[in-house]
């Protein structure tokens, strides 16, 4: 959750900064792109891991929440051979063809 909160409280202060850095480069723009891809796929995380948990609470399939918290605090990145998820909403798309240089 602070995850997010961290998320969210730089995209916030990459937008009203971003009238003084309207000259920004290409790395900079990219870097911005980024963090809304960022907080956009962990705010549709974020539910979805947190049922995960209560799921694992529910079920007692690790002996407590804290331990539930710890094993999924990762869910929905990539690990192993699975794909992250939700690199598919627009912000990411955006993000990625920017950075293909399919866009400016």
């Amino acid at each position: 959750m602070k995850n997010i909160q961290v998320l969210l409280f730089v995209l916030l202060v990459s937008i009203l900064i971003s009238p003084a850095l309207a000259n920004e480069s290409r790395e900079e723009k990219q870097a911005k792109l980024d963090a809304a891809c960022e907080t956009a796929r962990q705010q549709k995380l974020a539910p979805i891991r947190q049922q995960v948990i209560d799921e694992c609470v529910t079920n007692k399939e690790l002996p407590n929440r804290v331990e539930c918290e710890q094993f999924y605090a990762d869910y929905g990145e990539r690990t192993g051979r699975k794909a992250a998820l939700f690199y598919d909403l627009p912000e990411c798309v955006t993000a990625f063809n920017f950075n293909q240089g399919n866009s400016d």
